[in-house]
């Protein structure tokens, strides 16, 4: 009878459907013509990093150091990259890097 009972609560628990939240995202997008990255967590969560003037080639080893220190930090979250697209051209100032970051 035990047995029985205890099949019967397995059956049920099996045959319910796994309830998922939706996934955490993150979204980084660099813009090329402020030279800024912003990255948003959501609404009202959102802040916008200045990096160094593209013009000063010194302060490109800054930037490249600010930017890995970002992403280190959404992957000690457990954020993995899913997708990175450009929009626009670097030629004509409207560069866009869209970063996403997802956490299962």
């Amino acid at each position: 009878m035990r047995t029985l009972m205890l099949s019967a609560v397995f059956t049920l628990m099996l045959s319910q459907m796994a309830v998922a939240a939706p996934p955490s995202l993150v979204l980084v997008q660099y813009h090329y013509i402020t030279n800024s990255l912003t990255v948003t967590r959501g609404l009202g969560q959102t802040q916008t990093i200045e990096l160094a003037p593209l013009d000063v080639k010194k302060k490109f080893q800054a930037n490249a150091e600010g930017l890995y220190t970002l992403f280190a930090g959404l992957y000690g979250e457990g954020y993995t990259l899913q997708n990175s697209s450009e929009i626009g051209s670097s030629s004509s100032g409207t560069l866009t890097v869209n970063y996403v970051f997802v956490k299962p």
